[in-house]
C-alpha cells in the first residue's frame, strides 16, 4: 500500500481509518434500528453523520478507504475517492477559484436538500411557488440551514487556502462532498422516477440523506458499489417478508447500511475487481447512470401498466 511521501505512518493511518469506520458503523446502526422500528431515518442521524464525515475529511484526509499499489498515481486522487478521479482541474496550483466554487456548490446542494420543501405539482406554478416559499419561511429550520449555507463556505476558504502546500487535504474535502452529492443524487433520482411513474413514494427522503452521509465518509466509487449491492440484500428480505405474510413494505435504509458494511469490510478484493471500471471517470459514469435511470423509468412504467391491466381483468 503506497502513500504520498512525507505522510503519516501506515500504522497511524490504519488506526485512524479503524476509528473512522467505527464512527460510520455507529451512525449506520442508529439508522438501521430507527428505520426498522419507526420506518424513518431521522435527519438528526444523517446530518450529524455528514458533518462528521466532512470534518474528518479535513482533519484526517488519508484515513478513509485504502489505496492499493496498482491504483496509486500522482495524477489521480488517492484519498476519500480511492483513485481514478482526476483532480488536476481542482489542483491548488491551477488558476482561478475552481476548488472553492466546487465545494461551495456541493455544500449548497446539501443545504437545499435539507430544507423543508413542498411543491404541489397539480397546482398552477404561481400558486405552487407561493406555497413553496411560504412553507420555507414558516419552517423553523430554514434560518439555521441558510446560516450554514452562508457561514460554512468561509471555512472552505480557510481550508483551501491552507491546502496550498497540501493538496491532499483539499482533495479529501472535495471528494467527501462529491461522494455525498453522488449518493444523494442516485437515491433521489430513483425516488423521483418511482414517484412519477407509480404516483407513490418508493423510498423515503431519509434514504437520500443516508446515502449522502455514506458518500461523504467513503467517496463516490464506494457509494456506487453500495447503491447497486443494496437491492440484492433488500430483495432477499422482501421475498421472505411476503412469504411470511408480513406485507410488502420494506425499509430500504437497513440494506443500504448492510451493503456499506460489506463494502467497507471486503474493500480490498472488491476494489481490486472493480477499480478498472472507474477509470472512465465520474463524468462518463454519470452519463451512463443517467441513461440507466431513464431506462429504469421506462421499464417501471411498462411493468406498472401490465400489472394494472392484470388487476383490472
Amino acid at each position: 500500500m503506497l502513500y504520498p511521501p512525507g505522510t503519516e505512518s501506515i500504522l497511524t493511518i490504519d488506526l485512524y481509518r479503524y476509528i473512522i469506520h467505527l464512527n460510520l458503523f455507529a451512525f449506520l446502526s442508529a439508522a438501521t434500528l430507527t428505520d426498522f422500528y419507526e420506518m424513518i431515518i431521522p435527519d438528526s442521524i444523517t446530518i450529524v453523520g455528514t458533518v462528521t464525515a466532512l470534518f474528518i475529511a479535513v482533519q484526517s484526509p488519508l484515513a478513509a478507504l485504502p489505496v492499493t499499489e496498482i491504483c496509486w498515481n500522482e495524477d489521480f486522487f488517492p484519498t476519500f475517492s480511492p483513485n481514478v478521479y482526476s483532480m488536476d482541474m481542482w489542483s491548488p496550483n491551477s488558476s482561478g477559484n475552481s476548488p472553492f466554487i466546487a465545494v461551495t456548490l456541493l455544500w449548497w446542494f446539501w443545504c437545499f436538500a435539507m430544507l423543508d420543501r413542498v411543491w404541489y405539482t397539480k397546482l398552477p406554478f404561481r400558486k405552487a411557488n407561493a406555497i413553496f416559499w411560504r412553507y420555507l419561511y414558516r419552517s423553523p429550520r430554514t434560518k439555521y440551514i441558510v446560516a450554514a449555507a452562508l457561514i460554512v463556505p468561509i471555512g472552505f476558504v480557510h481550508t483551501i487556502g491552507s491546502a496550498m502546500g497540501n493538496s491532499i487535504t483539499e482533495h479529501a474535502l472535495l471528494s467527501a462532498l462529491v461522494g455525498m452529492a453522488t449518493g444523494m443524487i442516485l437515491v433521489w433520482g430513483i425516488r423521483l422516477v418511482a414517484h412519477y411513474v407509480l404516483g407513490m413514494e418508493a423510498m423515503g427522503f431519509g434514504d437520500v440523506t443516508l446515502m449522502g452521509m455514506i458518500g461523504a465518509f467513503l467517496g463516490w466509487q464506494a457509494v456506487l458499489l453500495i447503491f447497486f449491492a443494496a437491492p440484492f440484500f433488500g430483495l432477499v428480505y422482501g421475498i421472505v417478508n411476503v412469504a411470511l405474510g408480513k406485507g410488502r413494505a420494506v425499509p430500504y435504509g437497513p440494506f443500504l447500511c448492510l451493503a456499506t458494511v460489506v463494502v467497507v469490510i471486503a474493500w480490498s478484493p472488491i476494489w481490486a475487481a472493480t477499480a478498472e471500471y472507474f477509470s472512465f471517470g465520474i463524468g462518463i459514469i454519470g452519463i451512463a447512470l443517467l441513461v440507466l435511470l431513464v431506462l429504469f423509468g421506462g421499464l417501471l412504467h411498462v411493468v406498472h401498466k401490465v400489472f394494472s391491466g392484470l388487476r383490472r381483468n
